[in-house]
């Protein structure tokens, strides 16, 4: 085998794996890291006739210019595959306001995704929008646009550019317009019973408002829950069936060198 193919094959793979390992789904810890790499070898396998085919790459001599090409892909996937993640990072977000304003701060699990502990309601949240994803087929999008990613920015050829830069910090930024949009029902019905909750108490002082409080967010807290749940479900459509035209922004921002 030659060793350009060889060399080509390897900037597949890289770009292709560092999607995969950054992909809200697939980075769950509970997924076995050979699955992963099995996967991202699986995909490499499938795109590499296409690219190798229509792309014609000059390599660079120097190991270490190689090395940079390396990094580049690598850049590239992360910022792709974060670009996804952060969607679900703006949801988990909401749920843990929304856990901490109905006093659940205390009950936290462990989220099978990241490993890290979150409330009750920022994990049931985060599992409902990934139903949703799977259910809309948003991941066929999302593995469109990481086969179109060759054909918008050649291997090789990215290039951080500071729109590239803009672009990133607008989607942390989305992080909280997410969480505002999502949790606002819900946050403001909270904080309207938290203040009707300290009137009471000013008027009527014999009144135990610490033992009514607590019960009375959780029960208002789920009421709302239940009843914002089309809401979440018509805005988490919107937000992950644009997921192909995101990523082909975010693809075009990035510029050759």
């Amino acid at each position: 085998m030659p060793v350009t193919t060889i060399l080509l094959f390897w900037l597949i793979l890289t770009r292709i794996t560092a999607m995969v390992m950054t992909f809200p789904i697939l980075e769950s810890g509970s997924i076995p890291g050979q699955v992963k790499i099995g996967f991202s070898i699986f995909l490499s396998l499938i795109v590499f006739p296409l690219v190798g085919n229509t792309q014609m790459v000059s390599f660079p001599i120097e190991w270490m210019s190689y090395l940079v090409a390396i990094g580049g892909e690598l850049m590239l996937g992360i910022i792709l595959g974060y670009s996804v993640k952060l969607l679900f990072i703006g949801i988990q977000l909401a749920g843990q306001i929304i856990g901490m304003q109905m006093g659940l701060s205390m009950a936290r699990v462990i989220d099978p995704q990241s490993g890290v502990q979150v409330t009750l309601v920022s994990n049931f949240k985060n599992l409902l929008a990934i139903l949703i994803f799977l259910s809309l087929d948003a991941h066929y999008g999302f593995l469109k646009g990481l086969v179109d990613s060759f054909w918008l920015v050649p291997l090789t050829g990215f290039s951080l550019q500071p729109v590239t830069v803009q672009r990133v910090v607008g989607l942390i930024g989305d992080i909280f317009s997410i969480s505002l949009k999502i949790g606002a029902p819900i946050i403001g019905t909270l904080l309207l019973t938290q203040i009707t909750l300290g009137i009471l108490m000013r008027l009527v002082p014999q009144i135990n408002i610490f033992m009514l409080a607590f019960p009375l967010k959780i029960g208002i807290g789920l009421i709302m829950l239940g009843l914002c749940l089309p809401y979440f479900l018509y805005f988490s459509r919107g937000l992950f069936l644009n997921i192909y035209q995101e990523l082909v922004f975010t693809l075009q921002t990035m510029g050759t060198r």
